[in-house]
């Protein structure tokens, strides 16, 4: 099952004709809007014709589904939730698209062919698909690795409880962790506990301890964020007591590092794309194929698509949204004209 949304992506590829009808309101909620698009499903026919007919209806639809799947969502996430996206909307195409007409069906030697105009619902499936993409694989899913040095009572340890605390809530945000040799993110200072008091409470022992770190890019040592926090910790002993406050220290220090690098990472990596005179659905998806494929340009995914203008998210490898400009009017295979530059985004416009 893995390998089938590939398969289904590059036959809407394959399939989509240039120049269909783009968006429009829908028939059934003026409120809302579908993405128009055409494209074609096949099957094999094995002496049951009516059934081949069926399968290539249902492959179309599929088809159909994918192309517009494959511009509102980033290649990262196409690649590491593709079962899910599968099972979750391609597989159940009839309840995103709202109406479709049959353009041509033919049989083709052992095979039945049938090619369909398709009005996706695209607020329920944008929907679907931003529910389905954590922010950290938005922002390019960056490995975060981590070199936190542990003492207590001003004795250096050989322990990870701070970084080991702190790697668990990066993990459960979506982010990935990895050896810090081979991160892209490097969370890297010190957590130091010291013993507070045993006074008073009851034969347990209470111990305090500070954590001072921060976040820099492996290749350019750029800093991404820094915290400081502090945190007690009571146990029945000193040991205990020591590593329950590094613990809580780390846990209190998390969450707030973890917003701070991902606001950094949306400022510093992204840069947001305003598409004018974007005709078709089709047009949308060629561009974004030749957008994916200039090599400064990590991943990127529409935000929204109405009235001949598109929303791009552009995650860089590097550069910003100057870069990206200079990249686009150099594009010999689809003219662009840039209209408006600033630190994170522009305006362009198809030619």
């Amino acid at each position: 099952m893995t390998s089938r949304l590939p398969r289904l992506l590059l036959a809407a590829a394959l399939f989509a004709a240039a120049g269909c009808g783009g968006t429009r309101k829908s028939s059934l909620n003026p409120a809302f809007e579908t993405e128009v698009v055409e494209a074609e499903g096949m099957a094999p026919v094995v002496g049951d014709l009516d059934g081949a007919r069926k399968t290539a209806l249902a492959e179309a639809m599929k088809n159909a589904l994918a192309l517009v799947v494959g511009v509102y969502v980033s290649q990262d996430a196409l690649v590491s939730k593709a079962v899910l996206i599968d099972d979750s909307i391609t597989s159940r195409s009839e309840g995103y698209i709202e109406k479709y007409e049959t353009l041509k069906e033919w049989r083709d030697g052992d095979f039945y062919k049938t090619r369909i105009r398709a009005h996706v619902r695209k607020e329920d499936l944008s929907a679907k698909l931003r529910a389905l993409e954590n922010e950290p694989q938005k922002l390019g899913n960056p490995v975060i690795g981590f070199d936190i040095r542990e003492a207590v009572d001003s004795k250096a340890q050989q322990t990870d409880y701070a970084a080991l605390e702190i790697k668990n809530r990066f993990i459960e945000a979506g982010f990935l962790t990895g050896e810090k040799d081979k991160a892209d993110i490097i969370v890297s200072g010190e957590a130091q506990a010291s013993f507070n008091t045993k006074e008073g409470l009851g034969g347990f022992v209470s111990y305090r301890a500070g954590i001072s770190v921060s976040a820099a890019k492996t290749g350019s040592q750029e800093t991404l964020a820094s915290i400081q926090e502090s945190a007690g910790g009571i146990d029945l002993n000193e040991t205990a007591a020591a590593r329950a406050s590094l613990i809580n220290a780390a846990k209190k220090a998390a969450d707030p590092l973890k917003e701070k690098i991902l606001k950094a990472l949306r400022e510093r990596s992204i840069v947001r794309l305003n598409l004018a005179n974007v005709k078709t659905m089709n047009d949308l998806s060629e561009f974004t194929k030749l957008l994916r494929n200039i090599p400064a340009v990590r991943a990127s995914w529409v935000r929204s698509y109405s009235g001949g203008t598109a929303v791009l998210d552009v995650a860089m490898h590097r550069g910003g949204a100057s870069d990206l400009s200079q990249l686009l009017m150099k594009n010999a295979k689809r003219p662009v004209k840039v209209n408006r530059t600033s630190s994170y985004d522009l305006d362009a416009e198809l030619q």
